[in-house]
């Protein structure tokens, strides 16, 4: 049993969960893996779990608090008490052919739901769900939790017979997405559906996902009655900035020590706080907090921010967010700056820091330290930010509630995120991906963050470097920064102006001097310069400044403004700024001012918005790469992204190859080249074929069973790859050019000093590069494509050219799957080398639709086949007519066969 409310006992690593979920004594076959944290459509936050037997006392007790209505709807009769024979029934289950869920909130069962398998494949469901938590979503939970659980012991089709009365529960099986059957029979409406997972039946979990978490988070951000505990000192503190943030709604202190609060209410504990609280904003160490929690929950808190660090193991602070999920609680915290809402009808401040000024940024970080900075840089910069979420680092709140909050959130025009480690990150880059179609999102240094391992994954994947980890972003729509000021100047000009809408930039300025060099950096960032630099007299008054502006306003060959005004003799910047400041109001493109003076705004970095709508800076370098970052995003948005095509591939055929591979050698390993040719043809890459040899014997047999016209290649990493080929000899059409080959070969094996067993002459010198005879391709440029499973993100799939670009360049495309049309063009076109693959000198190019089509390929095969390692497909020769793939290597590793659970939780 939990702690009594105002308990103070000490949490500690290891210990404190199992009061809550016991790990002795579990029944057999009990299925851990099965538990979860879920929120409900309110926002709020329950414990998903199997039922076992010692939950019978609670089953009695949750069915007892049920309405007979309830009851009646669920059995089809009056059952007002279960009998010693129902409990037994309904608590012990087999977690294989009788599986039962039940949802808690700390000590009380609130519903339950369960499967009985009927026939082989077949299951009949059924939910109770307790009356005063009806209407919360939570039929719709169980129903999926159950679905996933029954799919994995071999259910594919769910039934369930109702009243026709029971309207709530037809809706439940109507709503899942899943293609529902009806009919009647005495009275009783019978309902039947297949449970495997279709795109609508994901699209409605994905949605009421979305709601939840977005309820949940402005819960916390519109809390009206807090409970600030602490230190005395600091509590004053906390309750300063909450008092003169404007704060509007109930505040009560708790001093944990001896120092008085003043000015608001005061309390001895949590627990004796009058009446209900919204949100408890904490400060005491880690190892007491498990009282704290539990006053909390039986106050009606929905959540709690704890602002203190992690005195305390991780384990320790891990399980204080476990615990107040438990209780139903989201968590901030430890180590939490804490939160803000600066929307004037809340006004709330929780953090010891000011308040910045009502704007449309929204700011997500972590730890205290980096919220610390953030926060008053923006302050300094008077950006007019919506909201501002540190979360600690073991939080249970994570970046997904945040942005699926800020998808909502009318106030909120931009989205920034600092990251120190990303939770889910296959879910960070879905989520993301939905909001930058709505709204500007700027990630801080992604690439940098720690990502944990995607659910499914098996053994040890590593993880992709940085340079990909920022194309991913990318791709989603993201905008990368590796500075934290660059943020802010994205965040500067989205928040105030629209998109915007061409490359092409108008550039006014009173300075020569600036106009070369920012023309230089206009091109040096890839936009356009419309034109000749509008170039004023440099005493021009602020009138000249805004007719200019206005007249590119007017103009739909430029798709935004970019304004450089200097004044070092003539007093400053400030009636040029209200000039132009009346143009950007009502601009349909972005109008940006760069205003150098020696003049200090009195106004800098504190009181209200006195530049309005126009978007100020101090350097002209920083005002265009900023521009440069939304004219990207801009396009992204607009863009064309086309589909994921519709490929002839054989997918069972290739998992059925891939799982009787792992059945043999359940540790994976590669591949011979006889497989990998056959796994590849199921999905319509077909490999030239080639073999290996070991002397010129071998070489000659094998260039007559091809017909001649063959190359010899040498395969030894320490021969091949030389930027001038000579380990390659081509168009070999008789015994003698093969002779003379391989004696080629042999002398250049010699000359490069490769190790080699001592003897065997010319045979072995060339047998030591591995030498393989290969029909011809047509001549072309040769590319590498490859993929590689991620243990965050999953497939990320490259394209580069074959040799020193890709490997010691870095000369690299990625992407990840589904891979769009666009996708796929844009990885081409992306490289640096591109020129080569268009026609250079005259040439003609590539034909650059096979090789997108190869991509597509590949991506889908990687996507579908999770055990897939690695693929790679090199050399691939793309010609002018099509692409040869001339070599693959694939690695099969015993990973899941599912990256993504098909179930809500936390």
């Amino acid at each position: 049993m939990l702690p009594a409310p105002g308990n103070r006992t000490e949490i500690t690593a290891g210990s404190a969960l199992d009061s809550v979920l016991p790990r002795d004594s579990l029944p057999p076959g009990y299925p851990t893996e099965w538990e979860a944290d879920v929120l409900l459509t309110d926002g709020g936050v329950a414990h998903l779990r199997p039922i076992r037997p010692d939950d019978a006392s609670m089953l009695v007790e949750f069915y007892d608090r049920v309405s007979p209505e309830s009851k009646y709807l669920r059995f089809f009769a009056p059952y007002p008490k279960l009998s010693q024979r129902d409990v037994k029934r309904f608590t012990e289950v087999d977690y294989v052919d009788r599986v039962a869920f039940i949802l808690t909130v700390g000590t009380q069962m609130i519903a339950v739901g369960r499967y009985d398998r009927a026939y082989r494949d077949d299951a009949e469901v059924a939910f109770l769900v307790e009356d005063a938590h009806q209407g919360r979503g939570i039929a719709q939970l169980l129903l999926e939790h159950l679905a996933e659980a029954a799919r994995e012991r071999g259910i594919v089709r769910f039934y369930a017979e109702l009243l026709p009365q029971n309207a709530r529960m037809a809706s439940v099986f109507a709503d899942a997405g899943y293609k529902v059957s009806k009919g009647f029979d005495d009275g009783v409406l019978h309902v039947e559906f297949p449970i495997l997972p279709t795109d609508t039946s994901v699209g409605v979990m994905e949605r009421r996902e979305h709601r939840a978490e977005s309820a949940s988070m402005r819960r916390l951000l519109t809390a009206e009655r807090l409970v600030v505990l602490g230190p005395g000192a600091r509590v004053q503190g906390l309750i300063s900035s909450l008092i003169e943030g404007g704060f509007r709604g109930d505040i009560t202190a708790v001093s944990t020590d001896d120092v008085q609060v003043v000015g608001v209410r005061t309390a001895a504990s949590v627990a004796t706080v009058p009446g209900r609280i919204d949100l408890a904003v904490v400060s005491v160490p880690t190892r007491v907090l498990g009282g704290v929690v539990i006053d909390a929950a039986h106050k009606g808190a929905h959540a709690m921010v704890v602002l203190t660090g992690t005195d305390s193991p991780i384990d320790a602070a891990r399980t204080v967010v476990n615990l107040a999920r438990a209780y139903g609680i989201r968590a901030l915290g430890p180590d939490a700056l804490g939160v803000i809402n600066t929307d004037p009808h809340c006004s709330l401040n929780a953090t010891p820091g000011p308040m910045p000024r009502t704007g449309g940024v929204g700011l997500y970080c972590q730890s205290a330290a980096v919220g610390i900075g953030l926060l008053n840089y923006a302050n300094r910069h008077d950006i007019g930010m919506s909201s501002v979420i540190s979360s600690g680092e073991y939080a249970d709140i994570t970046a997904n509630d945040v942005m699926q909050y800020w998808e909502d959130d009318e106030a909120t025009r931009v989205c920034l995120l600092a990251l120190d480690s990303i939770g889910n990150p296959r879910k960070f880059s879905r989520i993301a991906r939905r909001l930058a179609n709505r709204k500007p999102v700027v990630v801080l240094d992604p690439g940098r963050t720690h990502r944990a391992a995607h659910y499914g994954v098996r053994g040890g994947l590593g993880h992709a470097p940085d340079e990909a980890v920022d194309s991913l972003f990318r791709q989603a729509g993201v905008m990368v920064v590796h500075r934290r000021g660059a943020m802010f100047d994205i965040a500067k000009i989205a928040s105030r102006q629209p998109l915007p809408r061409g490359p092409r930039v108008r550039l006014i300025t009173n300075s020569p001097t600036l106009a070369v060099q920012m023309s230089h950096t206009i091109a040096g960032v890839g936009l356009l310069l419309d034109g000749e630099a509008v170039l004023l007299d440099p005493a021009a008054d602020p009138q000249q400044f805004r007719a200019a502006a206005q007249a590119a306003m007017d103009d739909d060959r430029c798709g935004s403004v970019l304004v450089a005004a200097v004044y070092a003799y003539t007093g400053g910047t400030e009636q040029t700024q209200a000039a132009l400041s009346g143009v950007a109001a009502g601009a349909s493109k972005p109008v940006i001012a760069v205003l150098l003076d020696f003049e200090t705004p009195e106004h800098a970095g504190h009181g209200p918005d006195l530049m309005g709508s126009l978007p100020t800076f101090d350097a002209t370098v920083d005002a265009v790469h900023a521009l440069a970052a939304l004219t990207a995003y801009a396009h992204w948005r607009d863009r064309d992204a086309g589909a994921v095509p519709l490929l002839e591939v054989d997918q069972a055929a290739a998992r059925k190859l891939v799982n009787s591979w792992l059945g043999a050698e359940p540790d994976g390993r590669t591949l011979e080249p006889d497989e990998t040719a056959e796994l590849l043809r199921t999905y319509g890459v077909k490999v030239v074929p080639s073999v290996a040899v070991a002397t010129l014997e071998e070489a000659t047999a094998a260039a007559q069973r091809l017909g001649w016209n063959v190359v010899l290649k040498a395969t030894s990493l320490a021969v091949r790859g030389r930027p001038d080929q000579a380990s390659v000899y081509r168009n070999i059409d008789d015994e003698d050019e093969m002779a003379e080959a391989w004696a080629d070969l042999g002398r250049l094996v010699e000359q490069l000093g490769v190790s080699r067993q001592p003897g065997g002459g010319a045979d072995a010198a060339a047998a030591s590069a591995a030498p393989v005879v290969q029909a011809m391709a047509p001549p072309g440029v040769a590319l590498a494509l490859t993929s590689r499973e991620d243990a965050a993100f999953g497939p990320i799939v490259s394209v580069g050219l074959d040799g020193i670009a890709t490997e010691l360049l870095g000369d690299v495309a990625y992407r990840v799957p589904p891979l769009l049309t666009a996708d796929a063009a844009g990885m081409v076109r992306d490289l640096k080398a591109a020129p080569a693959l268009f026609g250079r000198h005259g040439s003609r190019g590539i034909d650059v639709s096979a090789v997108e089509d190869m991509l597509h390929r590949m991506a889908q095969l990687a996507d579908d086949l999770p055990q897939l390692a690695s693929v790679s497909l090199r050399p691939c020769i793309a010609s002018v007519n099509g692409i040869a793939v001339l070599g693959g290597t694939v690695t099969i590793a015993p990973t899941s066969a599912q990256r993504d659970p098909l179930a809500r939780g936390l």
